[in-house]
């Protein structure tokens, strides 16, 4: 560290130092390199200094068109938001918080919500809901397929029998429906 101070103050003051000095000095690499360091960051300190370079006509106007641009897709954006195309395609969500709640509470905000979505629910816990809302039994014949796991979108308008035949769109799916039970085989 010493050496660095040393060579900073040379640099700064170098008729305070003899010849002998300074080649003795400069002839270490390590003190060499830090020397030819310090004089291109002053080079570069004094080029940015100077004069500043002109932004090509080329590039202003591509920024202006992309600010266009920008501006268009902004205004096409909030006029879609504000005014649609007289459709709602939004659907209705419900925030769901579990506390000690008894199963008839659960039934009824189950029934408010008209779309439910199971993501990785198992087939034991859809077909539930299902009996439950629909007023019908579960029979599981096959144990494994309690454990199937599904993506699916449950529409609660639509009747059990639209419902089952969806669900059997599934490969490892195959379910019946009595006049009174769900049959999973």
């Amino acid at each position: 560290m010493k050496d660095i101070e040393k060579l900073l103050r040379m640099t700064e003051r170098p008729q305070d130092y003899s010849d002998e000095e300074i080649r003795q000095m400069m002839s270490d690499p390590d003190m060499r390199a830090y020397y030819e360091l310090m004089v291109d960051a002053e080079a570069g300190f004094a080029h940015k200094k100077g004069k500043k370079k002109p932004i090509p006509m080329i590039f202003k106007m591509a920024a202006m068109f992309i600010g266009l641009l920008l501006l268009s897709g902004i205004a096409f954006a909030t006029y879609h938001y504000a005014f649609g195309n007289g459709e709602r395609t939004d659907i209705p969500t419900q925030e769901t918080r579990i506390t000690n709640i008894d199963q008839q509470s659960l039934q009824q905000e189950t029934a408010s919500c008209s779309v439910r979505i199971f993501e990785n629910a198992e087939l034991q816990q859809i077909l539930q809901e299902l009996s439950e809302y629909y007023h019908v039994g579960v029979v599981f014949h096959n144990e494994k397929s309690r454990h199937i796991r599904l993506y699916t979108k449950w529409d609660t308008t639509s009747p059990l029998h639209l419902i089952i035949e969806r669900l059997n769109g599934f490969e490892k799916v195959s379910i019946h429906l009595t006049e009174n039970q769900i049959i999973a085989e």
